[in-house]
């Protein structure tokens, strides 16, 4: 489970995240990047629209498979941002292994992941 201070809340946070966020696509999700207003902090949200899937069975199970590929990846996330993932309908079919390594694949381009140092 996330903890709720690495969750994003408000609509606010969602429309201020689109607004000023840098996208980084992949065939499953979108994620979107901005920088937070506290440097201290590190949200995520996890958006899975009704047209992906009617049924809410479905899509609670694509945010849960998100959320525990972040919960894993959290220690080497940067904090200072705010980010969200926007389901695609490719999500649908994966398993938990893929979808943390596409997670993995997606955050190592944005600036929230922390590079091991070589």
């Amino acid at each position: 489970m996330l903890p709720k201070l690495h969750r994003l809340t408000s609509d606010y946070d969602y429309r201020r995240l689109r607004r000023l966020g840098r996208s980084y696509p992949s065939s499953s999700f979108t994620l979107v990047v901005a920088q937070a207003k506290d440097p201290k902090t590190l949200r995520f949200g996890f958006v899975v629209s009704n047209r992906l899937d009617k049924k809410a069975v479905v899509r609670n199970r694509l945010k849960r498979l998100l959320r525990e590929a972040v919960c894993q990846l959290l220690p080497s996330l940067r904090a200072g941002f705010d980010a969200s993932f926007f389901a695609k309908p490719a999500l649908r079919g994966k398993t938990y292994a893929q979808v943390l390594s596409e997670v993995t694949a997606v955050l190592s381009k944005s600036p929230l992941y922390l590079r091991p140092a070589a």
